[in-house]
């Protein structure tokens, strides 16, 4: 923690109970509320057996508490009432959502690919893949950034490390976006007739390419991931798709969100805009302000493995608990002054905490953050003059946020974008 932060008052009572809020109220405008209820409470209630963990400290002292598991799978299901069917089904198999040697075993399946040097050593062609497409966006007329951009660059990636046909990428991703719906705190049942059919599309395309993967081997991590499952198969077939379905989810959707966001902010701030422009060395740091002040993951889904004391409260063993990053990251006990957006901050945590902490850390880190690395270089190197039109919104207050459309013109060669009266009066005809 900051020794110098200035803390919001606190209320020094022991409360006999968190409050009780609707995690609907909250979605116009998340951080503020958040930030009023975090000024009193350290925890909050939001249905039975359902918890909140809104303050830094806290959060960060349960990523490591031995007694807070992550939300089994199969207890999200129960919990929000979600039909059986392949959502169900890939909610109580995925990784993410499991503990212990099986937690380990299907992980493990990945651990290769995503090691730090991996990562490192793509570095090259994800640049690559970033120039292609900066340079196939449209010049001189509006478009939605999130469509034309934020959500090709890790969905081309992720294709690319699996071995999924690129041009399928459009295919995939659109129902991505659809079952990402499934990793929220609050399930949404009236659109579970089209998260269901999303997943069961996802579930038989991604199976459909691993069983032509078992006929005809290829040089590709699909191919890998089925020969290491023929030679030793501690998971069903099936649980195999959903590992490989459950990371295009997490390849595609979250970076997506987070770099379209992180576009948005520094356009918004046009003197950090410029800065990074013009000194690259700045981009990491932007990338880490970007996932901190708007993250595309709002909240981390823990289970209490046995009755605990959290921030005064008294919770029961088996309950839900949400440690809320999306709090903690707004937290003045942790970051100076947290509502300004500021690329040079120096106060992140050695472990930034959108990602995580221990054995559930993302596996997809250094992917992600990598992707939103080059993109924005490329970005600002191809298009350094993009206007912002219409900025996006990040809905929802914890698991997947989704983000709405994000409209910017980049001016033609040697053309550009006015601003008047705070709108842009774009000329797509000048030279």
């Amino acid at each position: 923690m900051t020794a110098t932060a200035a803390t919001a008052p606190r209320s020094a009572s022991r409360p006999e109970g968190p409050p009780a809020i609707d995690l609907r109220r909250l979605q116009d405008d998340p951080l503020a509320g958040l930030a009023r209820l975090r000024a009193d409470h350290a925890i909050v209630s939001y249905g039975e057996m359902k918890y909140l963990v809104l303050r830094a400290d806290e959060v960060i002292r349960l990523l490591s508490d031995p007694r807070i598991q992550t939300l089994p799978g199969s207890r999200m299901v129960t919990f929000n009432g979600i039909p059986e069917g392949y959502v169900a089904r890939l909610l109580s198999d995925a990784f993410l959502l499991d503990n212990g040697v099986s937690h380990r075993t299907k992980r493990g399946l990945f651990a290769r690919t995503f090691a730090h040097r991996a990562i490192r050593d793509a570095r090259p062609g994800i640049r690559r893949v970033a120039d292609r497409i900066v340079d196939d966006l449209p010049r001189g007329r509006p478009f939605d950034f999130v469509e034309k951009m934020a959500s090709r660059l890790p969905a081309e990636m992720i294709a690319a490390l699996l071995g999924l046909p690129e041009q399928e990428a459009a295919y995939f991703t659109a129902r991505v976006y659809e079952v990402a719906r499934a990793f929220t705190p609050i399930y949404p049942l009236a659109d579970h007739d089209s998260i269901e059919t999303a997943a069961e599309e996802l579930f038989a395309y991604v199976k459909a390419h691993l069983v032509e993967r078992v006929a005809a081997p290829q040089d590709d991590l699909l191919s890998s991931l089925v020969s290491g499952w023929q030679a030793d198969t501690p998971i069903s077939f099936d649980s195999l798709v959903h590992q490989v379905v459950l990371l295009v989810i997490g390849g595609s959707d979250t970076t997506r969100a987070a770099f379209a966001m992180l576009t948005a902010l520094l356009a918004q701030h046009p003197e950090q805009w410029q800065a990074v422009a013009a000194d690259p060395s700045l981009i990491p740091g932007a990338v880490l302000e970007g996932l901190r002040y708007e993250p595309s993951v709002g909240s981390l889904p823990r289970m209490a493995a046995e009755a605990m004391e959290i921030g005064g409260i008294e919770v029961p063993a088996g309950a839900i608990v949400g440690l809320s990053t999306l709090s903690a990251m707004r937290d003045p006990a942790l970051y100076q002054d947290p509502d300004r957006f500021d690329i040079t901050r120096t106060d992140h945590p050695r472990l930034h905490l959108v990602f995580g902490r221990g054995v559930h850390r993302c596996i997809g880190e250094m992917l992600a953050r990598v992707e939103m690395e080059e993109g924005l270089a490329a970005l600002l190197e191809a298009a350094p003059h993009l206007k912002l039109i219409e900025a996006p919104r990040m809905i929802g207050t914890g698991g997947i946020r989704q983000i709405t459309p994000m409209r910017v013109c980049i001016p033609r060669r040697g053309g550009q974008a006015h601003s008047v009266s705070g709108q842009w009066d774009i000329n797509p005809f000048s030279a």
